[in-house]
């Protein structure tokens, strides 16, 4: 796959003439902070992973164990042997939020409620809004592979880039021949007077912008050049993604992170076939379910330490990788082996800011949430329960941004706890 200097340029472009004008087109003002949100639609069964509460009034499998990774409390079994081994390396980057209440049964209201803070399409959701505050020379500050998205005001942050080789066709012109509309792409001899035309126009920037200018337009052509290179292969790994394959999809997003080109991505695990979380019958289902999720989630913790960061020794230094379902499910099983939908659940957070090593919140008997004191985080009869305006004002907080400009503070704020 192969891009013209015109091309190359024109992803970087609009910071041309920014420069020449005196102003700051890759300014360090925003945040350097980003979020990988993985969504598991269809309602996750916290007992099997998040919830060690052993009871008779919890139906679990029969060797799940209490375990500890340091201080943070999980579920083990020999079944998941990839959760154990994804907190045996993480778990001090690891924060798991316990008992958040979603008030519905219903997959539509609960995915908005759990992404928004909100039933109603009133608000953005939360990866929208950090992709919205993100800097705006970014390409793409948001790539969405797949899961739920609700944006209001921030849609334009969003590149919604699709599994089926849509990125790869815009950038090669082969996206031309699948239009039911005649379409020829420029002519070799067009190409060349646009980028002769491109060249002036830079030298003309260069020489009335005045001192140092040439030096930043250099600087301006290096970035949209690198940029664009890992644009290109970011479009290169697409083509090896399949759907519902969490590795790939995982890669993909940390390209796009590790490449400069986005700041937050999203993908949604579990969408069909075999990946379906929504365990009306055989509830055992969710146990390889876990497996997959936190093998990926391993992986994609070891890839983003190995890279280094902007603003940190590495990328998983001021990364956020935030973990949820829309709901959870209910503490017993149904005669079908199954269980039912739940109002309360739980999520992860890991990596970035995140206070690690510690669960947050907690359980009552029979998989209630308990009431929680948002600043240190602990249980507490004075508390409050946790929502998901909670947890969005915490992954804004992670973010660097102030929750109070897009969440009503009497309907959530940090949990402070989280925050490190």
């Amino acid at each position: 796959m192969t891009l013209s200097r015109r091309r190359l340029l024109a992803l970087g472009a609009a910071g041309l003439p920014a420069l020449a004008m005196g102003r700051r087109a890759f300014a360090a003002g925003p945040s350097k902070q980003k979020l990988i949100l993985v969504f598991c639609p269809g309602g996750w069964d916290p007992a099997f992973v998040f919830a060690p509460v052993f009871s008779d009034n919890v139906d679990r499998g029969p060797d799940d164990v209490a375990a500890f990774a340091g201080d943070l409390p999980y579920v083990d079994s020999e079944r998941r042997p990839s959760v154990r081994g994804f907190f045996g390396a993480w778990g001090s980057r690891t924060t798991i939020i316990n008992g958040l209440q979603v008030p519905s049964v219903a997959h539509d209201v609960c995915t908005r409620w759990a992404m928004t803070g909100d039933a109603q399409a009133r608000t953005d959701d939360w990866v929208s809004i950090v992709a919205g505050e993100a800097d705006p020379s970014l390409l793409m500050p948001n790539v969405h592979l797949s899961g739920p998205l609700f944006p209001i005001q921030f849609g334009t942050a969003s590149v919604r880039v699709g599994l089926a080789g849509q990125l790869p066709g815009l950038l090669d012109g082969s996206a031309l021949t699948r239009s039911d509309i005649a379409v020829s792409a420029p002519s070799a001899a067009l190409d060349a007077l646009q980028e002769r035309f491109l060249d002036t126009r830079v030298a003309r920037f260069a020489a009335k912008a005045g001192r140092g200018a040439p030096a930043r337009i250099a600087a301006a052509e290096a970035l949209a050049r690198s940029r664009a290179g890992s644009l290109v292969s970011v479009a290169d790994l697409l083509s090896d993604v399949v759907a519902d394959d969490l590795p790939s999809q995982l890669r993909v997003i940390s390209a796009c992170l590790a490449g400069g080109l986005s700041r937050t991505g999203i993908l949604g695990f579990g969408l069909g076939g075999n990946g379906v979380w929504d365990t009306h019958s055989a509830n055992e289902l969710q146990s390889p379910l876990f497996e997959t999720l936190f093998s990926g989630l391993g992986g994609l913790c070891a890839e983003l330490d190995s890279l280094p960061g902007e603003a940190a020794p590495t990328l998983l230094d001021e990364t956020v990788i935030a973990v949820l379902s829309e709901m959870g499910r209910t503490p017993r099983l149904t005669p079908s082996g199954g269980k039912d939908h739940w109002t309360f659940t739980s999520a992860m957070l890991v990596g970035g800011k995140v206070r690690g090593g510690r669960a947050i919140g907690g359980w009552k008997d029979g998989m209630l949430g308990e009431a929680v004191d948002l600043q240190s985080g602990e249980a507490s009869p004075s508390g409050v329960l946790l929502s998901p305006s909670h947890l969005g004002a915490t992954l804004l907080s992670l973010m660097d941004i102030d929750p109070a400009e897009f969440i009503d503070p009497a309907l959530g704020t940090a949990i402070e706890g989280a925050v490190g």
